[in-house]
């Protein structure tokens, strides 16, 4: 039980890093322990977030898909209407 514990510690403390480091510590994760987690529960407390609807999104920068750059959410406020789509397209 202790083991188990620790296990969901951990894992929980690491989907509170940025989404490369958290790629990393998954790819030595067996995909059977994966099924001994309370993945999904963890993963929406982890990286829930605190906005309600109507705030403002929090400013970001994103690369372009290119490599030619990155944009800046916070570039397009107040000019014209932007929706912010994430997801996984997998």
């Amino acid at each position: 039980m202790l083991f188990y514990a620790s296990f969901v510690g951990l894992t929980f403390r690491a989907m509170h890093r940025p989404p490369e480091a958290f790629g990393r510590f998954m790819t030595h994760v067996p995909m059977p322990a994966m099924m001994l987690l309370p993945f999904e529960s963890m993963w929406n407390v982890a990286r829930g977030g605190r906005l309600q609807v109507g705030e403002p999104a929090p400013d970001f920068e994103l690369s372009m898909v290119d490599g030619a750059g990155s944009v800046r959410l916070s570039s397009y406020r107040g000019k014209q209407p932007v929706v912010l789509v994430f997801g996984s397209y997998t």
